[in-house]
């Protein structure tokens, strides 16, 4: 990641963690002062937050966290089963129920992983790939929470194998690996 992209990750957590909405403009002129395109992209990405809403204001209604699976019922969401996981969340395929039937990603942060820097990591990750508007990466549909205060978001689900396991099947060497990274990132 490059310094710009840590500096703007770095405001705009600063923003979120430690300001109310109305004091973040005062706080950019703070750190920003005359570096436009970097108050810009902080900018932008609060506005992201803003329209998509925050995991912090969701009010926790169970007191134990449940632990999800195949199965259960998250909001309009069925999860089917497992298809990925993470340090900080698991990923289901589950099948949207209402508004529109159709089969979808839901990333959910692990039990346990609620910390408020951990879950400002996970909405910041939320924020970058809803704003991102690119043919390869997956759109994110929807965002909220569980019962027991979670956060997740719900993606396209785009099928397939993962990157390493098709340089794996196919042999690739580290070249022809490093060759197929480059478009990724």
């Amino acid at each position: 990641m490059s310094d710009s992209s840590n500096t703007t990750k770095s405001i705009f957590l600063a923003a979120i963690e430690g300001y109310a909405p109305e004091q973040w403009p005062a706080f950019l002129d703070e750190v920003c002062g005359d570096d436009a395109p970097l108050r810009g992209r902080v900018e932008q990405l609060l506005r992201a937050r803003s329209a998509l809403g925050s995991f912090h204001e969701v009010e926790v209604t169970i007191d134990h966290p449940m632990r999800e699976g195949p199965g259960t019922v998250i909001g309009r969401y069925k999860l089917l089963q497992q298809i990925g996981e993470g340090g900080m969340g698991t990923v289901y395929m589950a099948e949207q129920t209402q508004s529109v039937q159709r089969k979808v990603a839901l990333k959910i942060i692990k039990p346990g992983m609620d910390s408020a820097q951990v879950i400002a990591r996970f909405e910041a990750e939320r924020q970058a790939l809803a704003m991102m508007d690119h043919v390869n990466i997956a759109r994110v549909l929807d965002v909220g929470a569980t019962e027991a205060g979670r956060p997740y978001f719900v993606m396209e689900l785009v099928h397939g194998v993962s990157i390493t396991k098709y340089c794996d099947d196919n042999r690739l060497t580290p070249r022809e690996r490093l060759e197929l990274f480059v478009p990724v990132c």
